[in-house]
């Protein structure tokens, strides 16, 4: 049970936000596709900065999403004789 009362203006932010989160997942898709689908062509001319612009609009979607869930992540790499193994840590950020 919920103590605050909601209003139609709730109702369309809440609407409002679903159609974003909608835009920006499909935005996201789409330069993944475009990344892949420019890795084998030949990166020397023009196809080689749709990729790395691809690429970046990726990384700046997802840096995006870390930063609104308050989460932070970073690369562990083991170093050890035998073998070498990589690890994403990722934390959640405390309260300011």
């Amino acid at each position: 049970m919920s103590l605050m009362v909601s209003t139609p203006a709730d109702a369309e932010r809440r609407r409002r936000l679903r159609v974003m989160r909608g835009v920006a997942l499909s935005l996201l898709i789409l330069a993944a596709a475009i990344f892949v689908a420019t890795l084998r062509l030949d990166h020397s001319g023009i196809w080689g900065y749709v990729n790395t612009g691809a690429e970046a609009a990726m990384v700046g979607a997802l840096a995006d999403w870390f930063a609104q869930r308050r989460l932070r992540a970073h690369v562990s790499v083991s170093d050890e004789t035998d073998y070498a193994a990589s690890f994403v840590v990722v934390e959640t950020l405390d309260s300011p």
